[in-house]
């Protein structure tokens, strides 16, 4: 029924268009007959939207509680990162019209919960998280594995990003190994990431752009090391002890953000310092991993043979762990599936 009145609208509305009068008069027939166009076509898009997904609240929710209790609950040690993304995130879609399109570029060694953030947005803001045909994943060394292939990927990607915005203007770029892109591919941004109301266009203010990279790690756990050193506690650690020195080894380190424009020109709008993770961290990362695998009180014992696998270091002071909490989660299960056939109590 509602086809063939949408049917009936669109043959009508056409119909009567080729024919208004050159004067500009519409009569009581025709516009009537344009209102029917309307409003089953409206009708047609409310069920359509019910069935797949929008550009809209309904399958772009941002909800914030989730994403809050998500950083809170899963993330250890992460302070900085907890109050920056969610505050930052938080701005930029309560805003009716944003300044400019959000950049956060994550940073930290390996391990340390750059990408669990990343998949945490897009569970939180997308009602169809990483499924979502709003949201886009890159992987620096997957699909940017050629330095002389730089200009051509740059083109690519400016023409990815600008079909995908002008699709929906909440769509979701997140960047992985940017360390490992080739150099300028990322310049091909710098337009949409500027403070522009329109480029050809398509407005880019409301759209998100994620960055994850290993760069500055070692700057990162240098500055740490020296903080701790001189009695400041890591829960008093701020974003400005790292945020320059960040932005500096991005600008200055090989990969994807080398001499960048985005970064010369001040487009990132927040660099994330993720620190690195002491051993109290990793144990809560491998009580977590038990949980997930269905032990729910799992054995100090059984902690303490996973940690016997964690490295730590720097030379010196061995404070925090090598490989963050890197493959824990394959090592819990593995422990919980050989202690299985005996039945020992976990």
């Amino acid at each position: 029924m509602l086809g063939e009145a949408v049917s009936r609208a669109v043959f009508w509305t056409v119909s009567v268009a080729a024919v208004l009068p050159a004067a500009g008069f519409v009569d009581p027939f025709t516009l009537g007959a344009i209102g029917l166009g309307s409003a089953a076509l409206f009708g047609y898009k409310l069920l359509s939207c019910k069935m797949s997904e929008c550009c809209d609240t309904q399958w772009i929710p941002a909800n914030f509680s989730r994403l809050e209790q998500d950083l809170s609950v899963s993330m250890f040690g992460q302070h900085l990162v907890r109050e920056l993304v969610l505050s930052a995130v938080k701005g930029h879609f309560r805003a009716a019209i944003p300044k400019k399109a959000l950049t956060l570029s994550f940073h930290g060694p390996p391990g340390v919960g750059k990408n669990y953030v990343a998949q945490f947005l897009m569970d939180g803001l997308y009602k169809m998280s990483h499924a979502s045909q709003y949201v886009h994943f890159f992987s620096g060394k997957k699909h940017f594995p050629l330095q002389e292939e730089a200009a051509i990927y740059r083109m690519h990607l400016q023409d990815w990003v600008r079909g995908n915005v002008s699709n929906c203007g909440r769509s979701l770029f997140v960047f992985d190994e940017v360390d490992k892109m080739p150099r300028g591919v990322l310049d091909g941004l710098k337009p949409f990431l500027d403070y522009h109301k329109q480029i050809d266009g398509v407005d880019f203010r409301k759209a998100v752009f994620i960055f994850i990279s290993n760069t500055g790690g070692h700057l990162i756990i240098k500055r740490h090391l020296e903080l701790w050193a001189s009695g400041k506690k890591r829960e008093a650690l701020m974003q400005r002890d790292f945020e320059y020195l960040i932005r500096e080894g991005a600008f200055n380190e090989k990969g994807g953000f080398h001499k960048s424009e985005t970064i010369e020109s001040d487009l990132i709008d927040h660099y994330v310092p993720f620190l690195p993770l002491e051993e109290s961290h990793v144990k809560l990362c491998i009580a977590r991993e038990f949980r997930h695998s269905g032990v729910l009180r799992p054995h100090e014992d059984h902690i303490t043979e996973i940690l016997k696998d964690v490295t730590f270091g720097p030379p010196g002071s061995m404070k925090f762990s090598s490989t963050g909490c890197k493959r824990i989660a394959q090592k819990v299960v593995a422990l919980v599936e050989k202690l299985r056939p005996d039945s020992d109590p976990l």
